[in-house]
Protein backbone atom coordinates (compact mmCIF):
# COMPACT_ATOMS: atom_id res chain seq x y z
CA UNK A 1 0.00 0.00 0.00
CA UNK A 2 1.48 3.42 -0.81
CA UNK A 3 0.04 6.96 0.42
CA UNK A 4 1.09 9.97 -1.15
CA UNK A 5 0.47 13.41 0.65
CA UNK A 6 -1.38 15.81 -1.84
CA UNK A 7 -1.45 17.82 1.34
CA UNK A 8 0.51 17.46 4.54
CA UNK A 9 -0.70 21.38 6.18
CA UNK A 10 -3.50 22.35 7.71
CA UNK A 11 -5.95 25.59 8.13
CA UNK A 12 -4.44 27.49 5.44
CA UNK A 13 -2.28 26.88 2.07
CA UNK A 14 1.10 27.91 2.85
CA UNK A 15 4.34 28.57 0.31
CA UNK A 16 5.44 24.97 1.76
CA UNK A 17 1.73 22.72 2.27
CA UNK A 18 -1.43 22.21 0.34
CA UNK A 19 -3.76 21.61 3.09
CA UNK A 20 -5.18 18.41 4.03
CA UNK A 21 -5.01 15.69 1.22
CA UNK A 22 -3.96 11.98 0.75
CA UNK A 23 -4.09 9.60 -1.85
CA UNK A 24 -3.47 5.56 -1.30
CA UNK A 25 -2.52 3.32 -4.13
CA UNK A 26 -3.65 6.44 -6.57
CA UNK A 27 -7.21 5.17 -6.28
CA UNK A 28 -8.66 6.77 -3.18
CA UNK A 29 -8.50 10.04 -1.34
CA UNK A 30 -8.74 11.19 2.26
CA UNK A 31 -9.93 14.69 1.92
CA UNK A 32 -9.65 17.31 -1.01
CA UNK A 33 -8.41 20.51 1.21
CA UNK A 34 -7.16 23.88 -0.67
CA UNK A 35 -4.18 23.18 -2.87
CA UNK A 36 -4.37 19.25 -3.23
CA UNK A 37 -5.47 19.81 -6.75
CA UNK A 38 -2.59 21.19 -7.71
CA UNK A 39 -0.33 18.79 -6.00
CA UNK A 40 -2.00 15.56 -7.91
CA UNK A 41 -1.45 17.75 -11.53
CA UNK A 42 2.05 18.06 -10.03
CA UNK A 43 1.97 14.06 -9.43
CA UNK A 44 0.18 13.26 -13.15
CA UNK A 45 -2.28 11.47 -11.12
CA UNK A 46 -4.46 9.48 -13.58
CA UNK A 47 -8.06 10.60 -13.22
CA UNK A 48 -9.90 7.64 -14.63
CA UNK A 49 -7.96 5.48 -12.04
CA UNK A 50 -9.44 7.40 -8.69
CA UNK A 51 -12.38 5.13 -7.78
CA UNK A 52 -13.25 7.21 -4.26
CA UNK A 53 -12.94 10.54 -2.45
CA UNK A 54 -13.66 10.45 1.29
CA UNK A 55 -14.23 13.60 3.19
CA UNK A 56 -13.54 13.15 6.83
CA UNK A 57 -15.60 16.78 7.62
CA UNK A 58 -16.63 19.41 6.12
CA UNK A 59 -14.10 22.43 7.61
CA UNK A 60 -12.99 24.29 4.48
CA UNK A 61 -9.30 23.24 4.55
CA UNK A 62 -11.13 19.63 4.40
CA UNK A 63 -13.34 19.96 1.73
CA UNK A 64 -12.46 23.27 -0.49
CA UNK A 65 -10.63 21.24 -3.54
CA UNK A 66 -13.86 18.89 -3.82
CA UNK A 67 -15.65 20.68 -6.18
CA UNK A 68 -12.58 21.56 -8.64
CA UNK A 69 -11.65 18.13 -8.56
CA UNK A 70 -14.85 16.95 -9.95
CA UNK A 71 -14.39 20.13 -12.09
CA UNK A 72 -11.08 18.73 -13.41
CA UNK A 73 -11.82 15.11 -13.73
CA UNK A 74 -14.71 16.25 -15.88
CA UNK A 75 -12.67 18.30 -17.81
CA UNK A 76 -10.08 15.65 -18.39
CA UNK A 77 -12.86 13.33 -19.75
CA UNK A 78 -13.49 11.17 -17.48
CA UNK A 79 -16.33 8.23 -17.87
CA UNK A 80 -15.51 5.84 -14.95
CA UNK A 81 -17.76 6.06 -11.86
CA UNK A 82 -16.91 7.84 -8.95
CA UNK A 83 -17.98 7.42 -5.27
CA UNK A 84 -17.70 10.59 -2.93
CA UNK A 85 -18.57 9.62 0.53
CA UNK A 86 -18.41 11.85 4.10
CA UNK A 87 -19.61 12.08 7.33
CA UNK A 88 -23.25 12.73 8.54
CA UNK A 89 -24.69 16.08 7.14
CA UNK A 90 -22.23 15.88 4.03
CA UNK A 91 -25.15 15.29 1.32
CA UNK A 92 -26.38 18.36 2.29
CA UNK A 93 -23.22 20.56 2.67
CA UNK A 94 -22.30 18.56 -1.05
CA UNK A 95 -25.52 20.23 -2.33
CA UNK A 96 -24.55 23.95 -1.25
CA UNK A 97 -20.89 23.57 -2.49
CA UNK A 98 -22.70 23.06 -5.81
CA UNK A 99 -24.73 25.68 -6.04
CA UNK A 100 -22.77 28.83 -4.39
CA UNK A 101 -20.13 27.49 -7.49
CA UNK A 102 -23.19 27.16 -9.79
CA UNK A 103 -22.47 23.27 -10.74
CA UNK A 104 -25.66 21.71 -12.03
CA UNK A 105 -26.28 18.32 -11.40
CA UNK A 106 -25.88 17.68 -15.03
CA UNK A 107 -22.28 19.11 -15.72
CA UNK A 108 -20.91 16.13 -14.72
CA UNK A 109 -21.61 13.59 -17.15
CA UNK A 110 -19.85 10.64 -15.54
CA UNK A 111 -21.42 8.34 -13.03
CA UNK A 112 -21.02 10.13 -9.55
CA UNK A 113 -22.50 8.82 -6.40
CA UNK A 114 -22.46 11.20 -2.85
CA UNK A 115 -23.38 9.40 0.18
CA UNK A 116 -23.05 9.80 3.65
CA UNK A 117 -21.12 7.47 6.00
CA UNK A 118 -22.21 6.68 9.54
CA UNK A 119 -20.19 6.48 12.90
CA UNK A 120 -18.60 2.78 12.83
CA UNK A 121 -19.63 2.30 8.85
CA UNK A 122 -17.17 0.29 6.71
CA UNK A 123 -17.08 1.05 3.14
CA UNK A 124 -14.65 -1.83 1.65
CA UNK A 125 -11.66 -2.23 3.16
CA UNK A 126 -12.18 0.87 4.65
CA UNK A 127 -13.13 1.15 8.46
CA UNK A 128 -14.49 4.22 10.45
CA UNK A 129 -15.00 6.34 13.56
CA UNK A 130 -15.59 9.29 15.07
CA UNK A 131 -13.20 11.55 16.40
CA UNK A 132 -13.25 14.57 19.31
CA UNK A 133 -13.65 17.42 16.79
CA UNK A 134 -15.46 20.41 16.72
CA UNK A 135 -17.50 19.64 14.23
CA UNK A 136 -18.52 15.69 13.31
CA UNK A 137 -15.47 14.18 11.92
CA UNK A 138 -14.50 10.62 10.66
CA UNK A 139 -11.31 9.20 11.24
CA UNK A 140 -10.55 5.99 8.69
CA UNK A 141 -8.64 2.69 8.79
CA UNK A 142 -7.60 1.17 5.69
CA UNK A 143 -6.65 -2.65 5.15
CA UNK A 144 -5.09 -4.07 1.86
CA UNK A 145 -3.81 -7.31 2.31
CA UNK A 146 -1.12 -7.70 5.34
CA UNK A 147 -0.88 -3.54 5.67
CA UNK A 148 -2.86 -1.05 7.71
CA UNK A 149 -3.11 2.46 7.75
CA UNK A 150 -5.20 4.78 9.89
CA UNK A 151 -5.56 8.51 9.21
CA UNK A 152 -6.94 10.33 11.78
CA UNK A 153 -8.52 13.79 10.40
CA UNK A 154 -8.50 16.20 12.71
CA UNK A 155 -9.34 14.91 16.35
CA UNK A 156 -7.67 16.03 20.15
CA UNK A 157 -6.00 13.00 21.88
CA UNK A 158 -9.11 10.85 21.18
CA UNK A 159 -9.92 7.34 23.27
CA UNK A 160 -11.45 5.93 20.92
CA UNK A 161 -9.54 7.02 17.94
CA UNK A 162 -6.40 4.99 19.86
CA UNK A 163 -8.58 1.98 20.26
CA UNK A 164 -9.22 2.90 16.25
CA UNK A 165 -5.91 2.42 15.35
CA UNK A 166 -4.18 0.00 17.44
CA UNK A 167 -1.44 -1.97 15.87
CA UNK A 168 -1.45 -0.02 12.53
CA UNK A 169 1.42 -0.47 10.29
CA UNK A 170 1.09 3.59 9.91
CA UNK A 171 -0.91 5.97 11.79
CA UNK A 172 -1.07 9.41 10.44
CA UNK A 173 -2.15 11.63 12.61
CA UNK A 174 -3.24 15.49 13.11
CA UNK A 175 -1.03 17.85 14.87
CA UNK A 176 -1.94 21.26 14.79
CA UNK A 177 -0.62 22.75 17.90
CA UNK A 178 2.79 22.60 20.33
CA UNK A 179 2.65 22.21 24.31
CA UNK A 180 2.59 26.34 24.53
CA UNK A 181 -0.62 26.31 22.39
CA UNK A 182 -2.39 23.70 24.44
CA UNK A 183 -4.88 26.13 25.35
CA UNK A 184 -6.01 26.54 21.99
CA UNK A 185 -5.53 23.28 21.00
CA UNK A 186 -8.52 22.36 23.57
CA UNK A 187 -10.82 25.21 22.37
CA UNK A 188 -10.55 23.93 18.63
CA UNK A 189 -10.34 20.05 19.63
CA UNK A 190 -6.97 19.85 17.39
CA UNK A 191 -3.97 17.59 18.83
CA UNK A 192 -1.13 18.84 19.91
CA UNK A 193 2.75 17.23 19.47
CA UNK A 194 3.17 15.73 22.13
CA UNK A 195 -0.76 14.21 21.84
CA UNK A 196 -0.69 12.75 18.79
CA UNK A 197 2.86 10.95 20.28
CA UNK A 198 0.71 9.42 22.88
CA UNK A 199 -2.12 8.23 20.48
CA UNK A 200 0.73 6.93 18.53
CA UNK A 201 2.21 4.78 21.24
CA UNK A 202 -0.91 3.86 23.08
CA UNK A 203 -2.34 2.71 19.55
CA UNK A 204 1.09 0.66 19.47
CA UNK A 205 1.12 1.95 15.70
CA UNK A 206 4.39 0.72 14.21
CA UNK A 207 5.19 4.19 12.40
CA UNK A 208 4.09 6.91 12.89
CA UNK A 209 3.50 10.32 10.49
CA UNK A 210 2.20 13.91 11.06
CA UNK A 211 0.53 16.33 8.97
CA UNK A 212 -1.83 19.21 9.40
CA UNK A 213 0.80 21.73 10.65
CA UNK A 214 -0.25 25.00 10.09
CA UNK A 215 1.42 28.25 8.48
CA UNK A 216 2.54 30.09 12.05
CA UNK A 217 3.79 26.96 12.86
CA UNK A 218 5.49 25.48 9.94
CA UNK A 219 9.04 27.47 11.42
CA UNK A 220 8.58 25.34 14.80
CA UNK A 221 8.53 22.18 12.56
CA UNK A 222 11.83 20.58 14.69
CA UNK A 223 10.33 21.26 17.68
CA UNK A 224 6.82 18.88 16.22
CA UNK A 225 9.29 16.49 16.20
CA UNK A 226 10.61 16.70 19.13
CA UNK A 227 7.52 16.91 21.21
CA UNK A 228 5.97 13.85 19.10
CA UNK A 229 8.63 11.35 18.73
CA UNK A 230 9.54 11.77 22.50
CA UNK A 231 5.77 11.05 23.60
CA UNK A 232 5.94 7.81 21.19
CA UNK A 233 9.25 7.00 22.31
CA UNK A 234 10.18 6.16 18.55
CA UNK A 235 11.11 8.46 15.58
CA UNK A 236 7.99 10.19 14.24
CA UNK A 237 7.86 11.36 10.37
CA UNK A 238 6.69 14.49 9.27
CA UNK A 239 4.28 14.43 6.28
CA UNK A 240 5.56 16.85 3.65
CA UNK A 241 3.68 17.50 0.44
CA UNK A 242 3.98 15.13 -2.34
CA UNK A 243 5.86 12.60 0.06
CA UNK A 244 5.64 9.28 -0.65
CA UNK A 245 5.29 6.44 2.14
CA UNK A 246 5.51 2.44 1.59
CA UNK A 247 3.13 0.63 3.69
Amino acid sequence: MKLQFLGSGGSAVSAKRACPSILVDQSTIFDLGPGALGNMRRLGIDANRLETVFISHCHADHVSDLIPFLWAVQIDGRNNPLKVFGPPGFSSVFRKLRECTNTSESFFTFPLTVAEVQFGEKVGNIETCQTDHSIPTLAFKIKSGKATLCYTADTIYCPAVVDFARNVDLLVHEATFLEDQAAIADLTRHSTARMAGRSGREADAKRMALFHIPPPNEPREEEFHEQASAEYGREVMIGTDLAEIEV
